[in-house]
């Protein structure tokens, strides 16, 4: 990507005496950044623009060229395309706009350009974008004025106005950036191809996402995940509300939108999702210029008792822990504050304390090894020159090893106290929580990217029969295997099920729950009902003959009344199942591939919506999570005097369900619910499986 990046030459193509274009802006926007590398303008009608040479076509320029950026009208890009082909140019950055965002015709534009792209070798950020920028290359490769001081942010943007955004709010709070993309369309060149190069780039210390969709989600997650072991990722993926265009048969599915498989995915790669701007920028700020904390444990400096309380509230909500304070500090704080003041964390050095006060309470708490972040909070009071704290806290934040942010809580008194802060480029809030959030995200980054090493988990099973038994509902025209087929599936790979057989007459269930023992379940057996429960299909805990007889005959008219037209191949007696109930599910999603999801099972998960969500493939730490971190977790590990549930066993049946999907493409969404836990060392039972087949296989 250096030739993006770092450009020896550049050609503007549409260059204009017209202030008013694209491309005299762009051209004028590398001049006064400072470009030191050749710089051409491409117009036909033009001798020179702002002084520089201007040529009719890309290959007429008699260097060789390493980017063009292209701001024509849209019909014009392909033949600039082909003349930069001619060229031997290797990057291009397509500005204009007018391709697949306005239609159809549009988008057999963009294909075209796609086309004679890579048949000349030719990268291409666009079409539809802003451009780039890179100051540490003083490359200003957009329309835009706002040109940001260098610094540690790498930002991809797949919106221009976001991006411009955040290059405003960059120059208000001095944050420096070591480059900035706009993808647009992202016909060629999308986040997994930038990624490589911000990993790599000694001045990038954090990259920042603004995502909107991604095409290739396992490249993407592969990328993010290994960026994310050498620095920080900040994601902000918008349209959270937006659900998966997917028709969901199973529990899962249909609680399963787009935006959850996005937060598993992040969490799963350890970025950083932020849910709004705000949080995103001062993300972005903090990560580019504090060093990485060593641990969780705050200190709590400030001149309001009010503000400290707060920012311990926050604490909890953020992920770190107040730090308790080593003997030695608490007793050199002793001897430099008044006796009013706390000495103990938050530590209060009360209203009118002076600048000499703060500045030793600060070295004093910096030097305790039980503190790895430290955040100062400072309230207007008369009695405090707000200025002089302003320099103090800047002075010593950037000195410190260990990082320090601020937060002067106010309005017009603490803006000037701000920019102190802002110019020394140290981190500064507006409010404690603020504050305490951001240091949380850091601690949570150090704790995530020590957890991401790990060995896929594997299962195995027999493929062929599994094979043979979708190739059968595929042949007979099904896009959904039967409760029975989708047992046979799981069997196939090892899955516990209970016994059962299928009656068609009251007769053959009496002789088969003899076979079986009672107690018995007894559910509707039909290709054409998937959710038994809710037709009334079901009845569980049947103890004997004279059950079941009823059972059976009020089992076929709820069916019959209530899913008029379904097949009915009789009904299925199956053993009673005993243990805990939970659900395991795989769908397939469009991006990401395999998604698998865990969460407490039965008829009331849509309700509960206990789930959560892994992108296969897993690995040990990735399954622990997922059983640790649903709500009900207390009800597996152990409550109120219970045993245990055999998480070994449910720990495997996950990774088999992983596999089974992986394996089998013609899967859409596999679902076994309820899985029934027994305690420690009894196993696991499948007692319903509802599998939807691909309509497209």
């Amino acid at each position: 990507m250096k030739g993006l990046f770092q450009p020896r030459s550049i050609a503007v193509v549409g260059a204009s005496r017209d202030e008013a274009k694209v491309g005299h802006i762009i051209l004028r926007n590398l001049m006064e950044a400072g470009f030191e590398g050749k710089l051409y303008a491409v117009n036909p009608g033009l001798d020179s623009v702002l002084g520089v040479t201007s040529y009719s076509l890309v290959e007429d320029v008699p260097d060789p060229l390493d980017l063009v950026v292209v701001a024509v009208p849209a019909r014009f890009v392909p033949d600039v395309m082909e003349s930069a082909g001619r060229a031997g140019v290797t990057h291009a950055i397509i500005i204009s706009a007018g391709f697949r965002e306005i239609g159809v015709e549009g988008a057999a534009l963009e294909g075209r350009v796609r086309e004679i792209a890579l048949a000349c070798g030719i990268r291409v950020v666009g079409p539809n974008c802003f451009g780039v920028i890179n100051p540490y290359h003083s490359l200003n490769a957009t329309f835009t004025s706002l040109y940001p001081a260098a610094g540690g942010i790498g930002f991809i943007s797949q919106s221009g106005a976001v991006g411009s955004t955040l290059l405003d709010w960059s120059r208000e709070v001095n944050a420096g950036f070591s480059a900035f993309v706009s993808v647009g369309n992202k016909m060629d060149l999308v986040e997994a191809d930038l990624l490589p190069y911000l990993r790599d780039d000694p001045n990038t210390k954090v990259v920042g996402l603004y995502i909107e969709g991604i095409t290739d989600g396992r490249r993407f997650m592969d990328e993010v995940t290994q960026t994310v072991r050498d620095k920080p990722v900040i994601a902000l993926k918008s349209g959270r509300t937006t659900t998966g265009s997917r028709a969901a048969s199973s529990h899962t599915g249909a609680i399963s939108g787009e935006d959850d498989v996005y937060q598993a995915a992040l969490e799963q790669m350890g970025a950083i999702r932020s849910s709004t701007l705000d949080d995103m920028f001062d993300l972005l700020q903090l990560f580019s210029v504090m060093p990485l904390p060593e641990g969780d444990g705050l200190a709590i400096v400030t001149n309001s008792g009010g503000l400290g309380v707060m920012a311990a509230d926050a604490c909890s909500d953020s992920g770190m822990r107040l730090a308790r304070l080593d003997h030695s500090t608490v007793t050199r704080l002793r001897t430099i504050l008044p006796e009013a003041a706390s000495t103990f964390n938050p530590i209060d050095v009360l209203g009118d304390a002076n600048v000499e006060c703060l500045s030793h309470t600060i070295d004093i708490v910096l030097e305790d090894p039980n503190v790895h972040a430290l955040v100062v909070l400072t309230a207007p009071v008369d009695m405090v020159d707000i200025d002089a704290f302003a320099s103090t806290v800047a002075e010593r934040a950037v000195t410190a090893t260990k990082p320090m942010v601020a937060a002067f809580v106010g309005g017009k008194e603490c803006q000037r106290a701000r920019k102190v802060l802002y110019k020394a480029r140290v981190p500064s809030y507006e409010t404690p929580d603020r504050a305490v959030r951001a240091l949380g995200a850091m601690a949570a980054y150090v704790r995530s990217r020590s957890m991401l090493e790990g060995t896929p988990l594997s299962a195995s099973g027999d493929r062929e029969l599994a094979s043979r038994i979708i190739r059968k509902a595929l042949a007979a025209g099904r896009h959904s295997l039967s409760e029975a087929e989708g047992k046979e599936l799981l069997q196939a790979y090892g899955v516990a099920v209970p016994q059962e057989a299928v009656a068609r007459s009251v007769e053959e269930a009496m002789s088969i729950a003899e076979r079986i023992g009672y107690p018995v379940a007894m559910k509707i057996a039909s290709p054409d009902i998937q959710h038994k429960t809710d037709i009334g299909g079901v009845a569980l805990d049947v103890l004997d003959r004279r059950g079941l007889e009823a059972c059976y005959g009020n089992i076929l008219s709820r069916a019959r009344r209530n899913a008029p037209g379904a097949r009915i191949d009789g009904i299925s007696i199956q053993s009673m199942a005993r243990g805990r109930e939970v659900l395991i599910s795989a769908i397939r999603d469009p991006q990401f591939g395999v998604v698998l999801s865990f969460g407490m099972g039965g008829i009331f998960v849509e309700v509960l919506k206990d789930v959560t969500r892994r992108v296969v493939p897993l690995t040990e730490k990735d399954v622990n999570e997922m059983i640790r971190s649903i709500r009900s977790y207390p009800l597996l590990a152990g409550a109120r005097g219970r045993r245990p549930a055999d998480l070994v066993c449910l720990k495997e049946l996950m990774a088999t369900v992983a596999v089974m999907a992986v394996e089998n493409p013609e899967l859409m969404e596999l679902e076994v619910n309820p899985v029934m836990v027994g305690e420690e060392g009894q196993g696991c039972i499948a007692v319903d499986a509802l599998v939807t087949l691909r309509g497209d296989m």
